[in-house]
């Protein structure tokens, strides 16, 4: 077993402290499923990472940080190296509606400049009460710095008709498929198609291509080097202004945002 599913699955709910700091410059991804006992916050310093659940897949591309409940089973994942995380785990987490879910979100300056700050006390299991305090006043300010989360979130299907037609568009994410033309290569008639995707997945094959594409895109924009225009052909968009528009329809925010910082 790799030294990141042994300190996931056994050190961090071992430690017998209210909250437990993890900062990793070259995070080792393990494909093995696991739950913690703690919630955590996962910041994402450099590169980007996939969190997988049994029903969705998010991204969590540069800067940005997700909130995982207690006992949410999940794995983790990254087409990119090296990833650095900065982990953060609290034994006991509140009421507030934000505790209950995953949540993928911005990081607001105040919140991450005191995720930094916390990196004195990485991997430190002994007891320290300026820590422990400083902590705990992290875990109360994050629902109100939380402002929305940001739908960077692809429903996974559980139909081998829809898993091998998305196998597919992710696999040719350059090309714009139309419905038609997608049904009768998976031997399936277009309203045949449309029912499975909406039944299994609750959008529409368009719905989905589109998304597909914009989470392919942040992706893609957590990677030194991309530009905007580039990542645009890379996912199949001709017209920048066009793929701009789109992204901002579906994320709120601005591709030129998420760009990774050189």
């Amino acid at each position: 077993m790799e030294e990141k599913a042994r300190f996931c699955h056994l050190t961090v709910d071992a430690v017998d402290k209210r909250a437990y700091v993890w900062h990793e410059a070259n995070w080792k991804f393990s494909d093995e499923w696991h739950a913690h006992h703690r919630g955590q916050l996962i910041y994402v310093e450099k590169g980007l990472q996939y969190l997988h659940t049994a029903n969705q897949t998010y991204l969590l591309p540069t800067h940005h940080c997700a909130w995982i409940p207690p006992g949410m089973a999940h794995r983790t994942s990254s087409p990119v190296h090296p990833v650095y995380l900065r982990c953060l785990f609290f034994s006991s987490t509140g009421q507030q509606p934000f505790f209950e879910n995953i949540n993928v979100f911005n990081t607001p300056r105040v919140l991450r400049e005191m995720i930094l700050f916390t990196e004195q006390w990485s991997r430190l299991e002994k007891e320290d009460a300026v820590e422990q305090d400083f902590l705990q006043g992290l875990k109360r300010i994050l629902p109100l710095s939380f402002k929305a989360a940001i739908p960077l979130v692809l429903p996974m299907p559980s139909d081998p008709r829809i898993k091998d037609v998305v196998g597919y568009l992710a696999e040719n994410i350059r090309n714009e498929f139309r419905s038609p033309q997608i049904a009768a290569r998976f031997n399936l008639t277009v309203r045949t198609m449309e029912r499975l995707f909406k039944k299994d997945i609750g959008i529409t094959f368009a719905g989905y291509q589109k998304l597909l594409k914009i989470i392919k895109a942040a992706e893609l924009l957590s990677v030194n080097g991309e530009t905007v225009k580039s990542v645009a052909f890379q996912v199949g968009y001709e017209s920048v202004s066009t793929f701009s528009n789109t992204f901002f329809k579906v994320l709120g925010t601005r591709p030129q945002e998420m760009l990774s910082e050189k």
